[in-house]
């Protein structure tokens, strides 16, 4: 297994499984308009994607915005995508995907990685217990839609 920072020229495996991804989700399939959202993302350098692969094949992926913490005076990450779904190995995929983030976390000084899940995905809740990660019981989340017409944000209901 490898795991690699994506870059423009991985666009053409990652865009057909970012797209499965979403359908996950409800989202319709919009492969040109993930092509340009991602596209976007690694040229502002906006989020950072890491990807599994075995050989050849892309086994699954990994993104993670960055963001800051006022409070602790120090940066954060959101990990917001995280998707396996190839390979004979997933959980030692997953695992690694979720060590590429925490090394990005400390090589940028960050505290922490925030991620928010549905309620319902209890086979992600495992791994995330199981790699460590603590529930917040303190803080509950909050959003604001300002697009009614926004289709994703109405699975956040």
């Amino acid at each position: 297994m490898k795991i690699k920072i994506c870059e423009i020229k991985d666009l053409e495996q990652l865009v057909p499984a970012f797209d499965s991804y979403r359908q996950r989700y409800k989202q319709p399939s919009e492969p040109q308009k993930i092509e340009q959202f991602l596209r976007q993302m690694l040229e502002q350098q906006t989020s950072t994607i890491f990807l599994s692969y075995e050989g050849d094949e892309l086994t699954g992926f990994i993104q993670l915005y960055p963001s800051y913490s006022s409070i602790g005076l120090a940066p954060i990450w959101t990990l917001n995508d995280f998707y396996v779904f190839g390979g004979t190995g997933r959980k030692q995929t997953a695992e690694a995907l979720l060590n590429a983030a925490k090394d990005l976390c400390k090589e940028t000084d960050a505290i922490r990685i925030e991620v928010t899940t549905r309620k319902e995905n209890h086979r992600l809740h495992k791994i995330y217990r199981d790699y460590g990660f603590e529930k917040d019981y303190k803080y509950d989340y909050y959003f604001l839609r300002v697009n009614e017409q926004d289709i994703a944000s109405k699975m956040l209901k």
